[in-house]
């Protein structure tokens, strides 16, 4: 046996492994035959068990500081920009390698993975709510308003109403959207969910600097382009154009989506169907002026009637969108408005 001990550097873990395991086994037979009790031989071994127990405590706390400073020191690398620019390009990359094999652009435009179980527009007004949008023919302005004006004298009865000064301090002079979408990064990576134009944009999805890109940096003399920013980055970055109006009262949360629609020199006389969650809906015309058809929603068609309406710079237009659909014409000249869709339940 003492030649096995002395041999013991040469040995292989398993080999030294065992032969621990044939000297604790001579052990404990030995105490058995010389009439030691179990509390005995524990008393016996305390300082061995104490010994492994501190080793493993030692090793284990070893392994979780580790991981720890592991975790750390990657989720601080990850958060440079250096690292995100690299990780969102291969991200990309592999994205577009992938629509060959798979078209994963419907999961990305939809705006959740699961569908909620949502009634369709025709389920969402009855024929008695076709009532309270009856008597309405004309969409009232109003100036130095404030929320009870706004929601229980008009939204409340299904009415939309124009706020033209809904910002005080308003202004969109030298109004540069390449500029504001160049200076973030938000921004120019950002994808947008639905997008309508009528110039060629290649093959979609394309990010949002490439789009304004290509319209912008063009002699192209009649364009129109209109799309919907569901990445919470690009929605938060776009509130700038058109901040919270002063007359909404805290309770009613930012919103979730917001869409814009350009133009210049557009002449049609065909209006673009915009599709809007039910909620809140605020248009603001940044500049020029836009057209406005809000349709009543089914089975309202025959009672309620077509408002036609002419937004011009400056104003907004406020409305619970549950009875109504809208649709829009763009202005001569240039034009620049930014609609925002909010949760929001009327009543």
């Amino acid at each position: 046996m003492k030649m096995s001990i002395k041999n013991a550097p040469n040995m292989s873990q398993r080999e030294k492994f065992e032969l621990i395991n044939s000297e604790v086994r001579s052990f404990y037979e030995y105490c058995k035959e010389a009439g030691m009790s179990d509390e005995e031989m524990d008393i016996i071994c305390r300082p061995l068990t104490n010994a492994v127990r501190k080793a493993t405590i030692k090793r284990w706390t070893r392994l979780f500081l580790l991981l720890v400073m592991i975790i750390a020191i990657g989720y601080t690398v990850s958060q440079t920009d250096t690292f995100q620019w690299h990780a969102t390009a291969i991200v990309r990359i592999s994205l577009i390698k992938l629509l060959p094999i798979w078209d994963w652009t419907p999961l990305y435009y939809s705006k959740c993975l699961i569908e909620r179980s949502q009634p369709q527009n025709v389920d969402l007004v009855s024929p008695t709510d076709c009532v309270t949008c009856e008597a309405i023919r004309t969409i009232v302005r109003v100036s130095d308003t404030s929320y009870t004006e706004v929601f229980s004298h008009h939204l409340s009865r299904g009415a939309p109403v124009i706020v033209t000064d809904a910002y005080y301090d308003w202004s969109v002079a030298g109004l540069n959207l390449t500029n504001i979408i160049s200076t973030d990064t938000r921004l120019r990576d950002s994808v947008p969910c639905r997008t309508l134009t009528n110039i060629r944009l290649g093959k979609q999805p394309m990010d949002l600097e490439e789009i304004v890109s290509r319209i912008t940096n063009t002699d192209i003399p009649s364009w129109f382009v209109h799309f919907q920013n569901c990445d919470i980055r690009a929605v938060k970055s776009f509130r700038i154009l058109a901040p919270r109006p002063y007359f909404l009262s805290p309770h009613i949360p930012p919103s979730h989506f917001n869409w814009l629609l350009l133009s210049k020199n557009y002449d049609t006389n065909r209006f673009k169907y915009l599709e809007l969650d039910i909620g809140l809906i605020i248009m603001s015309q940044l500049k020029g002026k836009t057209f406005l058809q809000l349709k009543p929603r089914a089975p309202c068609e025959e009672i309620c009637y077509t408002l036609n309406i002419q937004l011009n710079e400056g104003e907004t237009l406020v409305l619970g969108n549950s009875l109504w659909e809208m649709e829009y014409l763009p202005g001569t000249g240039d034009n620049a408005a930014m609609i925002t869709e909010t949760d929001w339940v009327e009543s």
